[in-house]
């Protein structure tokens, strides 16, 4: 059973930062996904990379997230920015070519090559892994009954 329309709604968040600048700091290279109406939180799985905090993201062609940008606090040098100076974490070259990167949110995988007219998202297995939880058939379930 599914729970149709209901299902495509989901909510990317990547990369971000905790905290302070300097040795103690700590940015993220992680992408984890809200699932609504579920609000149940899914890491995807990957090796990080690529820390980044004070970047963009945005949804292009169909099923893709293009990232622009980056800071990174740097955390490895003991000079790294501080709150006070943060000009340091301009220092750090961005390992994407001029700053970007694609994700593919069906694939749940990262690319350098912008891909246009991809298909419109679909869900990835380890969404429909989620979704085909217990407590979802029951949701749907309830949602059928409804309509």
């Amino acid at each position: 059973m599914r729970l149709g329309r209901l299902t495509q709604r989901l909510r990317f968040v990547y990369g971000g930062w905790y905290s302070t600048l300097g040795v103690s700091a700590k940015s993220y290279d992680t992408i984890n996904i809200l699932t609504l109406p579920g609000f149940t939180w899914v890491s995807v799985p990957y090796e990080p990379e690529n820390a980044r905090y004070g970047h963009s993201c945005n949804a292009v062609g169909g099923s893709q997230i293009l990232t622009i940008g980056r800071l990174n606090p740097d955390p490895s040098q003991a000079s790294g920015p501080t709150l006070s100076d943060p000009s340091s974490s301009f220092d750090d070259p961005d390992p994407n070519a001029q700053g970007l990167a694609i994700f593919d949110m069906t694939n749940l995988t990262w690319s350098s090559q912008y891909t246009a007219n991809t298909p419109p998202y679909e869900q990835s297995a380890l969404i429909k892994q989620v979704y085909s939880g217990p407590q979802y058939v029951s949701i749907a379930l309830l949602v059928a009954i409804l309509l």
